[in-house]
Order: structure tokens, then sequence, then C-alpha cells
């Protein structure tokens, strides 16, 4: 019986062993291009299914909305006639939707804004394919010293655009800057329109991350864009946008 037992123990004590023995597995992954050409043909039940579905967006995104006087892009290193447009109707449409003065905006018309708006009639699906993503437009107390690193920041990577910002680009970094005509000082807060995404840190702008942001609803924006075109339109007038040169590079 106690050789049994002894048996037994050892049985077990071999089977725990055995088992905190952990397998090295090596994963592996194979892939390959699987092209999307003629040869593939379209499904007629997963048609009539989504049909009616795709029918009744293309009527939404299809809605004029406004007219562009010109082609808006983002091209141009510091500023672009795209960047220019939304940055700035950032700062109007924030000042008239959260009912407050607002002194700067901040928005990336470099990979920020994703296609282009075309000369001609401008529609809804077009602003999407623009801004196709779910940003926020938020409001910071931005102390003067932090908005000096903002405007140092942009004027390194050249991707953002600032409004209404002025400044000399030099090789040692900006110098001659203002907001409206003024210096901007260390010690004075700036109220700052700008998504949730810069706010939050990304592209960069990390010491926005612990600034205040001041008590009001978030609004998209894609939506004040679209309300930026609706209400021009109403004024019978078509998106027409100058460049304004606020930042000169000095060689």
């Amino acid at each position: 019986m106690k050789r049994i037992f002894v048996i037994l123990i050892v049985s077990f004590c071999l089977l725990s062993y055995a088992c905190d023995q952990k397998e090295s597995v090596k994963a592996t992954i194979s892939w390959s291009k699987v092209p999307i050409d003629s040869t593939y043909v379209a499904s007629e039940d997963i048609e009539k299914v989504i049909g009616p579905y795709r029918q009744a967006l293309d009527s939404i995104m299809d809605e004029v909305i406004g007219h562009a006087a010109h082609d808006l892009n983002t091209q141009g290193a510091y500023e672009s006639t795209l960047g220019t447009f939304v940055t700035r109707l950032s700062l109007t449409q924030c000042e008239e939707i959260f009912g407050r003065e607002v002194d700067v905006s901040v928005m990336n018309h470099h990979g920020g804004l994703r296609a282009s708006i075309n000369e001609g009639d401008i529609t809804l699906g077009e602003v999407y394919q623009v801004m196709p993503f779910e940003n926020e437009m938020l409001l910071l107390e931005v102390p003067g010293d932090v908005l000096l690193e903002v405007i140092e920041k942009i004027s390194k990577r050249g991707s953002s655009m600032i409004w209404p910002v002025t400044f000399d680009q030099t090789k040692e970094g900006p110098i001659n800057i203002q907001l409206n005509d003024q210096a901007i000082s260390p010690t004075k807060n700036y109220v700052m329109a700008i998504s949730d995404y810069l706010a939050n840190g990304g592209s960069g702008f990390g010491m926005l991350k612990s600034v205040k942001r001041l008590e009001v609803s978030p609004v998209k924006l894609r939506d004040i864009i679209v309300k930026e075109i609706r209400e021009t339109t109403e004024r019978g007038e078509s998106i027409h946008v100058s460049i304004a040169h606020h930042i000169q590079v000095i060689e």
C-alpha cells in the first residue's frame, strides 16, 4: 500500500511538472495580394440587400450645398486655400456656436483634410471626403507661453495652420510673432478653437493635453464646415478663399 502511495505521488509530481512546461510555439504569417478586377462579379443576393441603402445614401450625399468659385486644396507649406478656409471658419463658427470670443484656431491642413473641394457645385459627400473623421471642436484656455510653444511646433512642421497668427519663418525658427497685430503675452490666457484630436496631443501637440478645457458642448468639425457652406449659399455667395500670407519664409 505504501509503495502504491509513493508511485501515485511521483506520478502526480511528474504530471504537474509536465503541465508547467510551456511549449514554445513560433507563429508564422503568410499573405498574398488578391487583385480586385473584372473577374469578380457582383452578387445579386448581396446587391438586393444593400442596393436600397446605397440609393438612399447617395441621394443624401449628392445634395448640392454650395458652390466653389475655384479649387480649394492643401497645396502650400504653411498656408493653403482649403486650410485657410477650414481654419478660419473654425474660429468664426465656434464663436457663433459657443457664444464667446475665440482668439485663435489651429487645424491640420496636411493629413487632417483628406480631399480637395473642386471648383463648381459642392455636395455633402465632398465634405465627408474632406473630413472623414469624427473630430469634434473644443475650446481651450491656453496660456501665452504654451501658445508660443504651439506656434514653434507649427513653424517646424509646416503641416498645421493657425489663424490669425502671423510670423516670419527663419532657419532659427519663428520671429515677429503676432496675434491680431499684437505680440503674444506669455502670462495672458487665450481661447483656442481646436479639434479633440489635436487637443489630446495628436500630431505632436502634447503641450495641449494638460491645458484647461472650457465648458462647451463639442460640435463635429464636419458639421461646422457644412454650416459655413450652407450659410454662404444662403447669402447668395460662392466659396472664395485667398491665402492671407500670414507666414513669410525668410531665407
